[in-house]
C-alpha cells in the first residue's frame, strides 16, 4: 500500500514522526513532539487535526531503523497493509505490532 492509497483508503488516519514516545496523545503533546517528514511537511500540524482525525505517532527512539528508511506515513501505510494481510483491525496496537516486528528486521 502506497501513501496515496493509504490516504484515499482512511482519509482520517495520520501517522506522523514524533520525538518521543506519547502514551495518550494530546494536542500540546504532538505539537511539542512532532518532527516533519517528506509528506507531512506540507501541512502545518493544527491543521491537519479534525475532530475525526486519529493521529498515530511513531517515535524515533521506538523504531529508529524502520523511520530512518521511510516517512512515518510510508511506516503507517506499510503496516496498515500487513494489518490486511493478517486480517486484524487497523488500531494502534496492531500497528505498533506490525512496525515492531519490522524493527526487529532491520
Amino acid at each position: 500500500m502506497t501513501v496515496q492509497e493509504l490516504k484515499s483508503a482512511y482519509p482520517n488516519l495520520l501517522f506522523i514522526r514524533a520525538k518521543h514516545w506519547i502514551e495518550k496523545p494530546s494536542y500540546n503533546r504532538l505539537k511539542e513532539a512532532f518532527i516533519p517528514d517528506e509528506d507531512t511537511a506540507s501541512f502545518p500540524l493544527p491543521e491537519a487535526i479534525t475532530e475525526r482525525t486519529r493521529i498515530y505517532p511513531l517515535a524515533i527512539t521506538q523504531y529508529p531503523g524502520v523511520l530512518k528508511r521511510m516517512t512515518a506515513m510510508e511506516a503507517g501505510a506499510w503496516a496498515v497493509s500487513k494489518c490486511g494481510q493478517q486480517h486484524w483491525p487497523v488500531n494502534l496496537k496492531n500497528v505498533q505490532c506490525c512496525l515492531a516486528n519490522l524493527e526487529m528486521d532491520y
